[in-house]
């Protein structure tokens, strides 16, 4: 509340009751207008806002295999880090190989009756079209991330249950390719994004034709060798 200094009536320091009525309208009507700024601040709701703070990616090498998935961090909030996804390598894969998006977690934050109703993880290989997968809401506040680090804000939430496990390898022809990604949270205050489209996470990763075996080898110069012969018999 602001109050206006007192006027002086006169020079010598006294008031008349003009003056003191005159002063005490004036102290009404700044303790009134303080009065109803302070109903006003408390009858409007804090501003709505949402956004993402968080997000992380699983790779399962062999698919469903016996190897453990390996976590990598795209927007890293706290100070225990993961490797990075965006410039990571994620191996070499043989030609017909499975390897899945096996894992994915993201982080949202909301307030002032704002919401977040959902999330995806959205990848493609080698900039063809971006195909989505769902992630499931799996807590609020207070929680650890992937990373384990502790979060505990009001509003804090972690959406960390794909809905299924793509086979990225999959049609993937031998050669050097690229793994983009990037995450959406849909909320009531629009898209919220970690990445996006025109600038993705993006990791590399090669393909490459199985080599024979020796033995295995050995049996096809064999039959090679058996056709070869009954060619040459048939034209005797």
């Amino acid at each position: 509340m602001t109050c206006k200094p007192a006027r002086l009536a006169s020079r010598a320091g006294t008031t008349t009751p003009e003056a003191d009525e005159t002063r005490n309208e004036e102290t009404d009507m700044n303790k009134t207008l303080g009065l109803c700024a302070l109903l006003l601040a408390a009858a409007l709701p804090a501003a709505a806002a949402t956004g993402v703070f968080g997000s992380y990616l699983a790779i399962d090498p062999d698919g469903d295999g016996a190897a453990t998935p390996i976590w990598f961090g795209g927007l890293q909030p706290g100070s225990s880090l993961l490797t990075s996804f965006n410039g990571a390598s994620l191996g070499s894969f043989q030609l017909g190989a499975t390897a899945t998006l096996s894992g994915a977690e993201l982080l949202t934050w909301k307030n002032g009756g704002s919401d977040v109703t959902g999330g995806v993880l959205n990848w493609r290989v080698d900039g063809g079209a971006y195909q989505s997968v769902a992630i499931n809401f799996t807590s609020n506040a207070t929680f650890q991330d992937r990373a384990g680090n502790s979060f505990g804000n009001a509003g804090d939430q972690r959406w960390a249950s794909l809905t299924s496990a793509p086979n990225f390898l999959s049609g993937v022809a031998a050669g050097t390719h690229t793994l983009d990604v990037y995450f959406t949270a849909f909320t009531s205050a629009g898209q919220q994004l970690s990445g996006s489209a025109a600038n993705p996470f993006t990791a590399t990763f090669s393909v490459v034709s199985p080599v024979p075996e020796p033995s295995s080898l050995g049996l096809l110069l064999a039959g090679m060798g058996v056709i070869a012969w009954m060619r040459r018999s048939r034209r005797t």
